[in-house]
């Protein structure tokens, strides 16, 4: 059937012309203008809207706090698509932002803050606000704590502290202060039973 033609059996709606399907996802549709996860309002600071590589759009928070507790710091997963983004070089705040959304945002949310992604102590900070941005900014929060990393609580990042601490121990200042320690732990348990033992007679 030639696809320019008109389905007869299609019903007739007055005022509704007929729109080839090609046309039907076009740029004039409305973009959700909250974050799919966490249902917040999107805005130019901690909850910008960012865009992954499968094009499906996050806050920044919520990107940030599956960071933070993903085993693999390098890259995100997409909670919709289930695909991977793979983070820039300069961290998780450099992901593209969703221009779409931005501009359905108020002209004082137009430009966006500059933000620092700390994965490590598990916090977003704001690193500098644009000159343009109105008195009102002052109100802003300047940091988000996300939790402490996953990392923190696996077995084998506790051993590698442990094995840092060893290291350490065999450094020759450390060793001085242990041997120190070890001295007057040892002096002071010796008093403690002279003294003991003199009361007992």
């Amino acid at each position: 059937m030639d696809p320019h033609l008109k389905d007869p059996y299609a019903p007739d709606v007055p005022g509704v012309p007929d729109v080839p399907d090609s046309q039907t996802e076009d740029d004039s549709y409305l973009p959700d203008l909250e974050c799919a996860v966490c249902f917040s309002q999107f805005n130019n600071v901690f909850n910008t809207p960012k865009m992954l590589e499968c094009k499906h759009t996050f806050c920044l928070e919520c990107l940030a706090r599956m960071n933070v507790k993903s085993m693999q710091p390098e890259s995100i997963q997409c909670p919709l698509c289930r695909a991977y983004t793979h983070l820039p070089a300069m961290g998780l705040p450099k992901l593209a932002t969703d221009p779409k959304v931005l501009s359905y945002l108020p002209d004082a949310m137009q430009r966006v803050y500059s933000i620092r992604f700390s994965r490590d102590r598990g916090k977003l900070q704001v690193k500098r606000v644009p000159s343009s941005m109105p008195p009102c900014a002052a109100e802003v929060r300047h940091s988000m704590d996300l939790g402490m990393p996953a990392e923190a609580d696996d077995p084998d990042r506790r051993s590698e502290r442990q094995s840092i601490c060893t290291r350490l121990a065999r450094m020759p200042l450390c060793r001085a202060l242990f041997m120190a320690s070890g001295v007057l732990i040892m002096v002071s348990l010796t008093i403690g039973i002279v003294i003991i033992l003199s009361n007992k007679k």
